[in-house]
């Protein structure tokens, strides 16, 4: 998260409880995300930025490092085995070429300027270390379905989210130097369809509700 996104730090600092027992109650689609997210991470040095709880990233190989500028899901991160910084993604605070691995699981959306944190992303990644992000894509059924519930009022957390296409993110990942690698893709049902656990497919595919893109630092 980043400093411009203090409208959005103070619900999750309020909300984080409900926040967690949606994944908690929706466990199936916590799995598939975390499946996904798992394929493209390895077993070093991990940051994940806007970790809130920790839902997601709980359970990935490695030492998990998670900041957040919301200090009351970071309680629930610390307990999940995630050493949780309280800190902002614009100016994270780290020294250069520091993390293996930094990942974004469902932040972009709620950054009202992506680009500083992107670039403090390209900034704390080693050479060759990876940038892995995963979003739900505007141009989906899931991505049509959480803009229905952001524009009906219906969504406490998605009334403030920016959603994205894929060519829009991969844009923005190129901007700070940040190429393409690959991805992998979930949540290929309907969104109002019964939940199940899906085993997560690598490539992009269009329909996907999730997609989680991993890029390197060259």
């Amino acid at each position: 998260m980043s400093h411009k996104s203090q409208e959005t730090s103070w619900l999750f600092n309020e909300y984080y409880d409900r926040y967690d027992k949606w994944y908690l109650r929706n466990w199936n689609i916590r799995l598939s995300e975390h499946y996904c997210l798992r394929r493209l991470v390895g077993d070093r040095l991990v940051l994940d930025i806007g970790v809130g709880t920790g839902a997601l990233a709980a359970g990935l190989k490695g030492l998990l490092v998670g900041v957040d500028p919301a200090s009351k899901p970071l309680m629930i991160a610390s307990r999940r085995g995630i050493l949780a910084i309280n800190a902002y993604g614009d100016s994270l605070p780290f020294k250069d070429n520091s993390f293996d691995y930094v990942i974004m699981t469902v932040t972009l959306c709620f950054l009202p300027d992506p680009l500083p944190v992107l670039r403090e992303i390209s900034r704390v990644l080693k050479p060759g270390g990876f940038h892995v992000n995963c979003f739900v894509p505007r141009n989906t059924n899931w991505g049509r379905h959480y803009l229905f519930l952001k524009h009906s009022g219906k969504s406490l957390f998605y009334k403030y989210a920016q959603f994205y296409t894929l060519r829009e993110v991969l844009e923005m990942l190129s901007s700070v130097r940040l190429r393409y690698v690959d991805a992998c893709s979930t949540l290929l049902y309907e969104p109002l369809k019964p939940p199940v656990v899906e085993y997560p497919a690598m490539g992009i595919i269009p329909s996907a509700g999730f997609v989680c893109v991993r890029s390197v630092k060259d």
